[in-house]
């Protein structure tokens, strides 16, 4: 029997994992599971030690606030690993997932990481605990491969699991005939929401006052809805349900991260944004090392969807948003740029590659 631990530290990770695991258990049907994540790795039979509710954390400062309680679910991962499990994955979530792989690598255990660290992007430092700790890097992004192997770190592209769960998502929302319709995607985790989404329901008053009517599509991954959204007119609440808020969207405000690729993939022009404390956004300038912040602009190597970093002006938001929807020319503009995106990723079966890799790996170690 193959016993493996997992970690994935949010919910975009969790999504991953629990495709990952469930890959696996089609070519391993005894393969037990423990770990760290969210519910849906508890439905796939992974035995949760900890729950991401536990951790909810966007940047260097909050990491260090809730030191304690990370201290604490590493620990508890490292004594449950010793001397039973086979094999250990890291799933995304770097900052916790790199001090895990080290303690398991030091144990013997083999350590794979599927959607690695963004070492291209936030400094190299982190390359050499991947070399240092990981023994196999499952990679997302087809330009990581070659990045990594550069350094040594035997890496393989599967791959970007995003494209099979959008063809497989047929969620669908119904629209209004003649009416725009524009999502806010304020991202998934509390201190995201906290920032972004005063700013985007700013950027959804000042084009209600240039395009009157227009229907507003908010998708929210919150247990209870703020108080100030309770009163906030013309404005349609959905619990996720993010890519179904997308395709009934003519124009997409979110933040950077998978959903902003989600958007890209479904063809949706769209405004970036990007907001840390400022003590976090200090460091971030520091250590960065990418021309963009969001995947889209990566992927296609130009801005081809405009990023608003950190100190977000909502009426130039909205003026830039209202321009472009009554600029047929600009806005089909966008929609080209982003019709490339699927070229570029190639291919999708990213969970079923991933899982081949892994069981191989393992059965050859055995």
């Amino acid at each position: 029997m193959t016993k493996i631990l997992i970690s994935a530290g949010e919910l975009s990770g969790d999504l991953h994992a629990s495709r990952l695991v469930k890959e696996i258990k089609k070519i391993a049907p005894d393969a037990e599971f423990i770990g760290f994540g969210g519910p849906l790795m508890k439905k796939e039979g992974v035995k949760l030690l900890y729950s991401i509710e536990d951790l909810d954390i966007v940047g260097f400062q909050e990491a260090i606030l809730k030191y304690n309680k990370i201290n604490e679910i590493l620990k508890s991962l490292v004594r449950a690993a010793r001397n039973s499990v086979d094999a250990a994955i890291m799933v995304d979530y770097p900052g916790f997932n790199l001090k895990l792989a080290s303690k398991l690598h030091k144990m013997g255990i083999k350590t794979f990481y599927y959607i690695v660290p963004q070492v291209w992007a936030w400094g190299k430092w982190r390359v050499g605990l991947l070399k240092k700790y990981i023994d196999k890097a499952i990679v997302i992004l087809p330009f990581e491969e070659k990045f990594l192997r550069m350094y040594g770190i035997q890496a393989n592209y599967v791959g970007h699991p995003i494209i099979d769960i959008i063809k497989e998502d047929n969620d669908y929302i119904p629209r209004v005939d003649g009416k725009i319709h524009i999502s806010l995607l304020p991202g998934s985790r509390k201190d995201e929401i906290r920032r972004l989404l005063p700013k985007m329901l700013a950027i959804k008053k000042r084009i209600e006052e240039r395009i009157p009517n227009t229907i507003f599509l908010l998708s929210l991954l919150m247990e209870s809805v703020p108080d100030y959204l309770k009163d906030e007119p013309n404005i349609k609440i959905f619990k996720g349900r993010a890519r179904a808020v997308i395709r009934a969207s003519d124009f997409v405000v979110v933040a950077s991260g998978t959903a902003s690729l989600e958007a890209g993939l479904l063809g949706k022009p769209m405004v970036v944004l990007y907001m840390l404390s400022e003590v976090s956004w200090l460091l971030a300038n520091l250590i960065a090392k990418v021309p963009y912040a969001s995947l889209v602009n990566l992927l296609l190597g130009k801005e081809a969807v405009p990023e608003i970093l950190q100190h977000i002006n909502p009426v130039r938001v909205a003026d830039w948003i209202v321009d472009t929807l009554k600029k047929p020319e600009d806005y089909n503009k966008i929609k080209e740029e982003l019709s490339k995106l699927p070229i570029i990723l190639k291919w999708g079966g990213a969970a079923q590659r991933a899982a081949n890799i892994i069981i191989n790996e393992i059965g050859g170690q055995k």
